[in-house]
């Protein structure tokens, strides 16, 4: 009969695969049989991690702490990560929706915040008051008097291509600041949190230095 747990050894320690095709219950008989082998095995009072893995089942929350809870029972014995090969429908339409570049044409009025899960481009127009705010990062080639945030709330590595003349506040990740004409280049400006943590300025020829990963990631070409 083949076991509902594998255990393979390697290098960095230890990993636990549970069977696909098994029951929990099964699983549960078997981790506990395995665990009982080790710990008596273990005669040098080393610690040992565990790396699990589910393949394709998805455990619940409440299997999870199951699984957790016999862990614990064993001294030395602790959980590095449990993994498996699928995710939530919900958890993959999100993570699509966090690397797709949005295409935007409408008007943000005064007072009126849109919220943006991902990359956006941006062809509308933003009246005074309004607020633009996406997780990732933010191209302009619209008509902009209102607010741009970009990686909100706290991702540090989004930009906002955009002239900025007309644009009084921008935010980057944590960093949120009133646009200073005097540090504002002519034309397109690139904004990005730089090396010291600070929000800078760069014309748009510099995107591809600043944020060479931008290209990688979307397949651009400069």
């Amino acid at each position: 009969m083949q076991q509902s747990v594998v255990l393979k050894a390697s290098s960095d320690g230890y990993e636990l695969i549970f069977r696909q095709s098994a029951s929990f219950d099964d699983i549960m008989a078997d981790l506990k049989t395995l665990l009982d082998r080790l710990q008596l095995d273990n005669t040098t009072d080393k610690e040992i991690s565990f790396d699990m893995s589910t393949e394709g089942r998805l455990l619940t929350t409440e299997q999870n702490t199951q699984v957790t809870q016999l862990v614990n029972r064993y001294e030395l014995f602790s959980i590095h990560k449990l993994t498996a090969d699928v995710i939530l429908t919900a958890d993959a339409l999100a993570m699509i929706d966090r690397n797709t570049v949005h295409l935007v044409n409408q008007i943000i009025r005064n007072g009126q915040v849109l919220e943006v899960n991902g990359d956006v481009l941006f062809f509308g127009k933003i009246h005074e008051g309004g607020v633009l705010r996406a997780t990732g990062s933010i191209f302009v080639m619209g008509d902009i008097s209102g607010s741009l945030e970009a990686g909100y709330p706290d991702h540090a590595d989004a930009v906002i291509v955009s002239p900025l003349a007309t644009v009084p506040r921008v935010r980057v990740g944590e960093l949120l600041e009133l646009v200073d004409p005097e540090k504002i280049v002519a034309g397109t400006n690139v904004v990005y949190i730089n090396d010291i943590q600070a929000l800078d300025y760069q014309p748009l020829n510099q995107l591809k230095r600043v944020r060479p990963k931008l290209f990688t990631r979307n397949g651009g070409h400069v």
